[in-house]
């Protein structure tokens, strides 16, 4: 899907004189500078425009360096690639934190900008893709950018998940909300022009996004606000701005001077050297509300770049303004030029939400209706009142109330309106039940009405008792939940207990267990008391395994076969196999096996007793 382009050739403007002549005074001291960065924004913004409204191909011409220029730098705008719908998805790229990862499914190309669907794996949804080029001689650290881009959280923003920089740096990759739903543009197309309430809705929204962004400190600049940059969920009329993490759009501070954006759309401010401030963007959405209401763009009949500037900085107004006769719309859109915030914007009674008129009760003849007027906005009222059809004027019963300071005057032309709106409604649904009545033998008018309102009625008390029991149910949740809340605690308390019963369990068996140990050890070495139950008197070479040093260790302390494997297990996770290994065994390295106090005092006991053993049979053989 291409979009509609701007009606004039990019490539009149063919020089640095033509440029100069066309909008530099001539009187005015310009630097060399200056006219390079002029010269360097307007060709990269002609190239959003096409060749269609002139009858020489660019491939006749002859290229210059500037023309060159202007090829290789095509609409950014997102074109719709519709070649592989049809094919099998799968996965050709990871990001570096492995969360996102690209589809072979393209989104959108342009000169500069590739979009791809993508997965977000954490989530489970489809997210966009973005590959901005960026070329070979960028250095910038856009670290600090990315941090508050993905900082940025608001329902009419389109929300940036991560970004990073290819390792050649000639890209920057950055992950995006996906809307598929295309442009406001392209909505404005499909739509030829909007009521003013899709109007008053897509404003509202945008004037949201932008007093958030403004909001910041210091204030965010989007610097490239046109319809082209705006998304729309068509399934709920979600109005979004996009296009913030794109080349240079995004930037902080109070004074701006990079020459940034799309001629149209540019406030003169940012022609200048003096630097802007966040009220381009302003600036830049009353000509988006030119769009939106004369389907034009803003300065269509300039011819190039050139023109638009001269016009711009002139302070001249486009012609498609005339075309709009609405002077609530012309009060916003000259506010939006002379520069007023977001959020006194959004105070103007043009774009104050409209009150509802609704109907409460209609007798089957559709004689009395009794309506309502409800407001959503700030002014939280409602007013009630009767309509006659037959005698009753919408225009008389408006005027009346508002006379009588019943209703607000603003709002007398939209209720108004929408009265007359409900009264053809009625009228038609009149017509049809005519037809019904005096063609196939329908029943009447009156008991189908009295039908419907029964079932109205009907259902309206079992709205009531749905409503009563869903009560009694959340009564009960809350009952339930404080229950739980109770048992929770107190399960809390018992562990804890339970926890100090172990804890103090354990200590009084370790002080039972070393005092065994002391007795059976005392009287085993002074007086043999046990010679076959205390197994002291053998002799351990350095090579004896561990399973049978610790067995005989456990049978000396009367612990069963079970804990002895308990205590070799612990010993061979520590590398210790023999008697010998043990013997090396520092006292620091004692406390780190994993035994308790009465094995470690066991072992040691055994191996003690083996040693002073094995000295006594020496002393012995050198006696003999």
């Amino acid at each position: 899907m291409t979009e509609a382009q701007p009606p004039f050739d990019s490539h009149t403007i063919t020089s640095i004189d033509t440029l100069r002549n066309n909008f530099i005074d001539k009187d005015a001291v310009v630097t060399s500078a200056t006219i390079a960065d002029h010269i360097n924004y307007q060709l990269s913004q002609s190239s959003t425009y096409t060749l269609h409204h002139t009858n020489t191909s660019p491939s006749d011409m002859a290229e210059s360096p500037m023309t060159a220029f202007i090829n290789n730098h095509t609409s950014n705008q997102d074109l719709i690639d519709r070649s592989n719908q049809n094919s099998v998805e799968r996965v050709l790229e990871w990001s570096p934190n492995k969360r996102y990862c690209r589809l072979n499914t393209l989104l959108g190309k342009g000169a500069f900008k590739v979009v791809h669907k993508a997965m977000d794996l954490e989530e489970g949804y489809e997210v966009a893709w973005n590959v901005l080029h960026i070329g070979h001689d960028n250095n910038k650290d856009v670290r600090h950018e990315i941090e508050i881009l993905k900082s940025v959280r608001h329902p009419n923003i389109i929300a940036f998940h991560d970004a990073w920089v290819s390792e050649n740096r000639t890209e920057f990759i950055f992950v995006t909300e996906l809307m598929t739903s295309g442009t406001l543009r392209e909505y404005i197309r499909k739509l030829n022009l909007p009521n003013q309430k899709i109007v008053k809705r897509w404003c509202r929204q945008i004037l949201k996004g932008l007093a958030y962004l403004h909001g910041h400190h210091p204030p965010i600049i989007h610097r490239d606000i046109k319809c082209d940059n705006i998304f729309i969920n068509g399934a709920h009329g979600e109005i979004k701005i996009g296009d913030l993490g794109t080349a240079e759009n995004m930037w902080l501070g109070d004074k701006k001077y990079t020459v940034i954006g799309t001629p149209e759309f540019m406030a003169p401010e940012m022609y200048e050297e003096e630097g802007y401030n966040e009220k381009v963007d302003l600036y830049a959405f009353g000509m988006c509300l030119i769009e939106m209401t004369t389907g034009e763009y803003p300065y269509s009949e300039c011819t190039n770049t050139a023109q638009i500037y001269k016009k711009v900085c002139q302070h001249i107004k486009p012609e498609s303004l005339a075309k709009i006769h609405d002077q609530q719309v012309l009060e916003v859109i000259n506010s939006c030029l002379t520069r007023l915030s977001a959020q006194e914007l959004l105070e103007c009674s043009f774009l104050a939400v409209e009150p509802d008129v609704v109907i409460l009760e209609n007798d089957p003849l559709h004689t009395i209706v009794t309506l309502q007027v409800v407001f959503k906005g700030s002014d939280k009222l409602s007013v009630k009142f009767e309509f006659n059809t037959q005698e009753d004027t919408a225009e008389e019963v408006v005027a009346e109330m508002i006379e009588e300071q019943v209703l607000p005057e603003r709002y007398q032309q939209w209720i108004t309106n929408e009265i007359n709106h409900i009264l053809r409604d009625l009228e038609k649904d009149e017509s049809d039940a005519e037809k019904y009545k005096h063609g196939d033998g329908s029943q009447p008018v009156w008991r189908r009405e009295n039908d419907i309102r029964s079932e109205l009625e009907k259902s309206k008390l079992e709205l009531v008792n749905l409503a009563n029991k869903a009560a009694d149910i959340e009564k009960k949740c809350e009952m339930l939940k404080h229950q739980a809340m109770l048992a929770e605690e107190k399960e809390r308390h018992l562990l804890l207990e339970l926890e100090k019963a172990k804890i103090q369990s354990a200590e009084e068996s370790d002080e039972g267990e070393i005092s065994d140990l002391h007795k059976l050890t005392t009287r085993g070495s002074v007086g043999g008391i046990y010679p076959k139950q205390l197994i002291v008197c053998i002799d351990y070479p350095d090579d004896t395994s561990i399973d049978v040093f610790v067995h005989d260790t456990a049978k000396a302390v009367n612990r069963d076969p079970s804990k002895a494997e308990e205590w070799i297990q612990k010993l061979k996770n520590q590398d210790i196999m023999t008697v010998g290994d043990l013997r090396e065994l520092l006292d620091e390295d004692w406390s780190g096996i994993g035994l308790t106090v009465f094995a470690i005092r066991a072992l040691k006991n055994m191996l003690q007793n083996s040693h002073d053993n094995s000295a006594n049979n020496s002393d012995t053989s050198m006696q003999q």
